[in-house]
């Protein structure tokens, strides 16, 4: 098998659960080439998106968490699901986790229950769970960063991302999803260089955490070299996208007070609808903003101009609509970095012929 493919299954509206499973199970397989790296006993890390209590497509589709946990525990794999979801939702610093609990998150999602060997990374504590990590594929973080010590206990590591747009970073992908993986005061860092930190910092009152904007410029950036401390564990990256957010994001609206809900994300349910995965993180990415930017172009007008008017102080919505994807810096500073390459090899299933071409035109 080469790293580099791309596969891709569509999947029929209103499949059922069993059918949707199938898909998974398959796409799940061939990406890792039937496990061949998996030994009993191994350690697989699944990393769901966990931002919110919000259901999916806001977070990871319950059935990949199903489906991949039954089918590494049937070959013997210790699974251990973890997050840490974001400061809205659970603040945690030196002193101890302040408020929320990502385990409760998980359980309200609906993406597992109470039995699942699931970890909230911040009740790990804040020395003991997470480790000190730099370098020279990490520039844009002048002193590293840390991140939770279950990168280091798991022998492998599958990337279960959701598709979506972001408020701040324009996207919410593969890439993304590993910022659940860092402790909070490298989370409050990067969010320092980007658009509505003023929301983060608010987020964080009450806590000991400082946010102190170096001023490089470098938010993407800096999202991207996350994931130079996982590949060399990352098996899989596997997305199921029978739906999407195409505004805002990440969460199903950016603010609620009570009933009230503000800038609610724009749901699309693809025809039809995909699953894909991939070995290589930078193939995997690249094919979910081919299809962020392709459901933006059907962006009706009032989501659009909403969009428009709230995000006014950002420019990397934008960015998704108007750079190529081989010049966003998602992919641009992935490929730079040696993460992986833009796909190019995609075996598709079930996708119409015209759905094809319009994916590769925006992919090359």
């Amino acid at each position: 098998m080469k790293d580099g493919i791309l596969y891709v299954n569509g999947v029929e509206p209103n499949s059922s659960s069993q059918t949707l499973s199938g898909e998974i199970k398959d796409l799940f397989l061939k990406s890792t080439n039937n496990l061949e790296w998996l030994s009993s006993g191994d350690v697989v890390l699944l990393k769901p998106a966990l931002n919110s209590p919000h259901p999916y497509p806001s977070t990871t589709h319950p059935l990949a968490m199903v489906v991949i946990s039954k089918i590494l525990k049937e070959k013997g794999a210790k699974v251990v699901i973890g997050d840490q979801s974001g400061i809205r939702s659970v603040l945690h610093h030196s002193g101890g986790v302040i408020r929320g609990k990502t385990r409760d998150n998980y359980i309200k999602s609906g993406m597992g229950t109470e039995e699942d060997n699931f970890k909230s990374f911040e009740e790990e504590g804040w020395d003991e769970g997470f480790y000190h990590y730099q370098s020279t594929k990490t520039s844009s973080w002048r002193n590293g960063f840390h991140l939770t010590r279950w990168i280091e206990k798991a022998d492998h590591i599958i990337n279960l991302p959701r598709l979506s747009t972001h408020s701040q970073a324009g996207a919410t992908l593969g890439f993304k999803n590993m910022v659940g993986c860092l402790r909070e005061d490298s989370r409050m860092e990067f969010h320092a260089n980007g658009p509505y930190n003023f929301f983060i910092k608010a987020d964080a009152l009450g806590s000991s955490l400082k946010s102190v904007n170096d001023h490089t410029g470098t938010f993407i950036e800096k999202i991207v070299e996350i994931n130079d401390a996982v590949r060399d564990k990352l098996r899989s990256t596997l997305f199921v996208a029978t739906k999407a957010q195409t505004t805002f994001g990440p969460d199903s609206q950016v603010l609620g007070i009570g009933r009230l809900k503000f800038a609610k994300a724009h749901v699309v349910s693809p025809e039809p609808g995909l699953v894909f995965a991939s070995r290589d993180p930078v193939a995997a990415e690249s094919f979910a903003l081919a299809i962020i930017k392709h459901l933006r172009k059907s962006l009706p007008a009032l989501p659009r101009i909403y969009e428009s008017l709230i995000l006014f102080l950002s420019n990397n919505a934008v960015k998704v609509d108007k750079l190529s994807i081989k010049e966003h810096p998602y992919i641009k500073h992935s490929v730079d970095i040696g993460l992986g390459e833009v796909a190019s090899q995609i075996e598709y299933k079930n996708v119409p012929v015209a759905l094809e071409r319009s994916f590769n035109d925006l992919l090359n």
